[in-house]
């Protein structure tokens, strides 16, 4: 069975997985690169590393990792001062599954399916909260 943390190994042993990652992210819909326009990006690049380490937790059960995706559902909230649409996640998951497709020398369906799952259960629970 894929396994999402070994294909996140894989990734983000990889120096450019990150960069890679928002240059699809912030090209993929109009509405997304001007969220970013006074973003620090060598803070958001841990943070993401971060939050996708904590989705796979969180597939694992964790409750560390639900706890902290409780603080960035907050944070990505209509009222948690990012406001981000639970429509645009779609842009976010779409762009994630292609870099690593691009990183993942084991990509395959079955891995994609698995990311698709963990990050999925992940978004809904982020998205929850909106």
């Amino acid at each position: 069975m894929a396994e999402p943390k070994d294909s996140f190994g894989r990734c983000v042993a990889k120096p450019k997985f990150i960069d890679r990652f928002y240059e699809i992210f912030l090209a993929s819909s109009p509405e997304i690169k001007p969220r970013f326009a006074h973003t620090d990006f060598a803070k958001q690049k841990d943070l993401l590393q971060r939050g996708l380490t904590m989705m796979v937790m969180y597939d694992g059960g964790s409750e560390t990792a639900k706890m902290t995706l409780d603080r960035i559902g907050e944070s990505h909230s209509r009222r948690g001062g990012i406001n981000i649409p639970p429509n645009l996640y779609r842009f976010w998951i779409e762009s994630l599954i292609k870099t690593i497709s691009e990183f993942d020398p084991k990509f395959s369906p079955e891995v994609e399916s698995a990311w698709r799952h963990v990050i999925q259960k992940g978004v809904d629970y982020i998205t929850a909260k909106y």
